[in-house]
């Protein structure tokens, strides 16, 4: 059980030792979240007021675009509805687009190369596939996923439907009650894939020598549900590449898997937070996260961050590689977001309320973008804890 008192805001800072930058964050608005660009101790730098969820939806992802668009994935709750909008610097809607009726966004959103928007969607599997099922719930009423490519005309100019490529009797081997508190519909037995996160593959060093499963704009999904990162071919459609890992039995219920970008330590290899939510081989893995940076050639772990029972998120969380080799972890079911050196050394801490309810966050550079670029240079104050806090 967390403590009850705990304080909040920025607990450690040293900033010789950080990738210094913007936080990008939900924060407590009038009547429902904001986002907020925070800097290292914590205050905010810029803000964008959102309408609030009775009109709009909450929002489970957002991400801050070169040019200083805010992209943003809005929803209604897992599988109720829900669209994807941009807002510019000063707070104005500028683009939208809602999925036709049979299809929920969920979870993540993300821009391509080429300026088109990737996104998730629940659907309800197609009779063809469900009469395969062994499980009569499943027969009656199984969710898969759609990853969709959209245009800024607002046209799908790609989709991959995972019932099409996933055998039916691959299944989580842990089902929940549909008594549970996530829902008859999220119960894990007919909410098959719940695809949590969506990659465009960058350029990388594994197709620059010559391995075709990891052309860049190749698509890779983490599947929570089960326990595997995939990588799906966007020419044929097939799954070139997946992962489960070995470490501690395995992952179980990941996260924010992405390949790491050229220019950033770890190039090329993929980064994913292992929640441990549910695991099935290994009970070293029962209420510990890991933090894995995976060799896709070799599927080894190149490295990890793991401290046992003291670090642990069942469901949520990100992961971000810095440019100076650190990476800025989310623990979001404790609302710890902090960044480490490689050797695992804590160097910034920010502590959110409990009512945050923060799913992913991410740091930029201070000149990400124009507008970054030119707000007035933040004080850099460093925050050392007393010794007894730490």
């Amino acid at each position: 059980m967390p403590a009850t008192v705990v304080p909040t805001g920025t607990t450690i800072y040293q900033p010789d030792k950080c990738f210094n930058g913007y936080s990008l964050i939900l924060t407590p608005g009038t009547g429902g979240p904001d986002l907020a660009l925070i800097d290292m101790n914590g205050r905010a730098a810029h803000r964008w007021e959102l309408e609030k969820p009775r009109t709009r939806g909450g929002v489970p992802r957002a991400r801050l675009l070169r040019d200083g668009r805010l992209l943003v994935l809005r929803a209604w709750g897992f599988g109720r509805g829900g669209s994807i909008e941009e807002y510019d610097w000063d707070n104005r809607r500028i683009w939208e687009y809602t999925p036709p009726e049979g299809l929920w966004p969920h979870h993540d959103v993300q821009k391509t190369a080429d300026g088109n928007t990737l996104i998730v969607c629940r659907e309800l599997a197609p009779e063809r596939i469900r009469s395969r099922a062994k499980e009569p719930e499943r027969r009656d009423r199984l969710f898969s996923d759609v990853v969709q490519e959209i245009s800024p005309d607002g046209d799908v100019v790609w989709e991959w439907h995972m019932y099409d490529a996933i055998d039916i009797d691959r299944r989580v081997k842990v089902p929940a009650s549909p008594q549970w508190w996530a829902g008859p519909e999220n119960n894990t037995l007919v909410d098959w894939t719940h695809t949590n996160t969506v990659q465009a593959l960058p350029e990388n060093r594994w197709f620059d020598a010559g391995d075709e499963r990891f052309r860049p704009g190749n698509i890779m999904v983490s599947l929570r549900q089960l326990d595997v990162v995939m990588i799906v071919s966007r020419q044929t459609k097939e799954v070139v590449w997946e992962y489960t890992g070995d470490y501690q039995g395995g992952l179980s219920g990941q996260h924010d898997s992405q390949m790491i970008s050229k220019g950033i330590p770890g190039a090329g290899n993929i980064l994913v937070f292992d929640n441990g939510a549910s695991p099935t081989s290994d009970l070293a893995h029962a209420g510990c996260s890991f933090v894995l940076e995976v060799d896709p050639v070799s599927r080894e772990a190149v490295w990890i961050y793991d401290r046992r029972e003291r670090f642990h998120s069942q469901f949520t969380s990100s992961c971000q590689r810095l440019p100076n080799g650190n990476t800025l972890i989310l623990e979001a079911a404790h609302g710890r977001f902090f960044e480490v050196t490689p050797e695992g050394e804590t160097v910034w801490e920010h502590l959110f309320e409990r009512s945050a309810r923060i799913q992913r966050a991410y740091r930029y550079a201070y000149d990400h973008c124009p507008q970054t670029a030119v707000l007035p240079p933040p004080e850099e104050r460093p925050v050392r804890p007393e010794d007894r806090l730490r």
